[in-house]
């Protein structure tokens, strides 16, 4: 479906899938994608059945294309571990399971097993979208000019939006760009900054040289509105991206050119700049505020939350609660006054243990190990390809932040963050074949 890339691929732009319906629809994907973050990141119902529509959409026409014109489909080992996790709250359903693998409330984890049938099926047709280089690279391009768009709009609306959603509809919480959470923008944006990063580092000479002050530019503008949205998490995750792709760099990279040097070098001098002028105090106000607040106090504090999901493990410790039955099952060991409702665990790890147990973490464990593995395998093998090798030490760096920022949020609960996860994860562990290549053993 997707040609090999051409002989002048290193040095000019990258052509695009052949065949106008492959076009089309590799076109109406990126759109899709860009899309996504916009009604606050996909969070209400009718966003999420476009979420799931397109998901749904896209599977089924890389399906028909395999069967009608015995296209090449490739299933590869994270989407069955991921399937596994769909039979686990397919079995949470059952009326006659055991009590120990029952889920609470039927309602919520039939919900949870769409969404997450929906959300493997995304990671299906990216992986069969990006197999060759130059989906890859045009992919990435855009991502990186989308992600400086967003963030220009988003430093624009803290500073003028006083709160609102384009300027006519009034948020609450802690709104950034067009998320609700603070939190949640830093967990999109923190994802595309690395890809901007990695191909900063560009060693081309001519003309095309220019693209890698463009990169570096959009690295600057995403990173220094991830520090102006003042989410501690979005911080440590940011840095744990931006080191990642630095330092993958350098190792692909044994001698970097001194203008390539200079351009990621800029990345950090020009945020730094940046936050100075805009005003330092209200970071470091934020970096020493405390929320370790007490169990009765209006706003529950992350700690008592976690300390509280881990007594919900320890009562059903091998399948869980059940798929998305969090928001329900915590009320159980809520520890609190109750005058706000608990819905997420604020840690992506301990609320896979709480509602899946022991069962459902081991598939999410084996799932990190296969794609820390292939994405690694994949890297080494793109070593011909200087562009596509950037692009995937960049999406393996924009997973790895993510990865960081589980640990203190819940970026994988929303649609539109665990969508460009999704996407990237694919992206890091493409084989960068066409689709005619010879058949691996995870091809269908």
């Amino acid at each position: 479906m997707l040609s090999p890339a051409s002989p002048g691929f290193r040095d000019r732009a990258a052509p695009l899938p052949e065949g106008r319906a492959e076009t089309t629809v590799f076109v109406v994907f990126i759109l899709w994608l860009i899309w996504l973050p916009l009604p606050f990141g996909s969070v209400e119902g009718w966003a999420r059945v476009i979420l799931h529509a397109g998901a749904f959409g896209l599977a089924a026409w890389l399906g028909a294309q395999a069967l009608l014109q015995r296209r090449e489909l490739v299933i590869n080992g994270g989407a069955a571990l991921g399937f596994g996790l769909t039979l686990l709250a397919l079995a949470q359903l059952l009326p006659f399971a055991p009590a120990f693998l029952r889920t609470t409330d039927a309602f919520y984890t039939r919900q949870a097993a769409v969404h997450l049938a929906a959300l493997i099926c995304l990671f299906i047709a990216s992986a069969n979208l990006l197999r060759a280089p130059s989906a890859g690279v045009w992919l990435a391009r855009a991502l990186v000019a989308w992600g400086a768009i967003f963030a220009l709009y988003a430093i624009m609306q803290h500073f003028i939006g006083q709160g609102s959603y384009a300027a006519f509809r009034k948020l609450l919480a802690t709104p950034f760009g067009t998320f609700v959470n603070r939190n949640h923008y830093a967990g999109m944006i923190e994802m595309l900054a690395p890809l901007a990063i990695a191909l900063a580092a560009q060693r081309r000479r001519g003309a095309d040289d220019d693209a890698r002050w463009l990169y570096a530019v959009a690295a600057a503008v995403m990173l220094l509105s991830l520090a102006i949205c003042a989410s501690r998490g979005g911080w440590i995750a940011g840095l744990a991206g931006a080191l990642s792709a630095g330092a993958l760099v350098a190792r692909s990279q044994r001698r970097l050119r001194r203008a390539a040097l200079g351009s990621l070098l800029l990345i950090p001098l020009s945020v730094v700049l940046g936050v100075w002028w805009m005003g330092v105090d209200p970071l470091v106000s934020r970096l020493q505020a405390t929320e370790d607040l007490p169990a009765t106090a209006d706003q529950v504090a992350r700690n008592v939350i976690w300390k509280n999901t881990l007594t919900l493990i320890r009562e059903r410790p091998i399948a869980g609660s059940g798929l998305g039955t969090f928001q329900i099952a915590y009320t159980r060991v809520d520890t609190s006054n109750g005058v706000n409702r608990v819905e997420q665990a604020h840690n992506d790890y301990l609320q896979l243990l709480a509602e899946t147990g022991l069962l459902g973490f081991a598939l999410g464990l084996a799932w990190l190990g296969w794609f820390l593995r292939r994405a690694l395998r994949a890297g080494a093998s793109a070593r011909r390809n200087p562009e596509w090798r950037l692009v995937q030490i960049g999406a393996l760096s924009g997973c790895i932040a993510s990865l960081a920022h589980a640990f203190f949020d819940f970026n994988w609960q929303i649609p539109s963050n665990a969508a460009y996860f999704l996407t990237l994860a694919a992206l890091a562990t493409a084989d960068g074949q066409p689709a005619d290549a010879p058949a691996a053993d995870e091809a269908f």
